[in-house]
């Protein structure tokens, strides 16, 4: 599930929006219904986590890239908090998925030239991914909304686009 995004450089202020979002869109967890994080090494998302979780009910393990004179050699794990198993300790489905949101969303490849980085135009962009991924991206019949019961079935971007929202003064 593609639940919160953040965009811009990676520094506190992004790192808290990110993880605001996912506090405010998913259950709190518990004592024995943790949630879990795995990232890389940066500092500011243990600072942020911490922020708007309680570390109890949080698992939470790092992937640290070794490098030598900028060149990555290879990677660790190590635990920060909770029980997390080394084996559940990676970060290859975001680094999968932040490939496949290069692919599909030309402006945010590297030196684009299709239109400036606008922050605004990334955040739309991934807007409308969300929803795609979310909703009508399927695989074996089952989207990840329909995975986390938020849906009953697979839409299409006609469902989407033709939804009756609330009008709320």
């Amino acid at each position: 599930m593609f639940a919160a995004f953040a965009v811009g450089k990676w520094n506190e202020g992004t790192c808290e929006e990110l993880y605001e979002q996912i506090a405010r869109r998913t259950q709190q967890p518990t004592y024995y219904g943790k949630i879990s994080f795995c990232t890389d090494g940066n500092d500011q998302n243990l600072n942020s986590i911490l922020k708007f979780f309680n570390k109890d009910c949080v698992n939470y393990g790092q992937v640290i890239k070794d490098k030598v004179m900028q060149k990555v050699i290879g990677s660790h794990v190590r635990k920060v908090f909770g029980n997390l198993a080394y084996s559940e300790i990676y970060i290859k489905n975001i680094d999968g998925f932040c490939s496949a949101l290069r692919e599909r969303t030309k402006c945010s490849v590297r030196r684009a030239k299709t239109f400036a980085k606008k922050r605004s135009t990334i955040s739309e962009l991934l807007s409308i991914y969300q929803a795609y991924h979310n909703l009508i991206k399927n695989e074996a019949g089952k989207t990840p909304c329909m995975l986390e019961g938020l849906s009953s079935k697979i839409w299409s971007w006609s469902d989407l686009f033709h939804v009756r929202l609330p009008y709320v003064k």
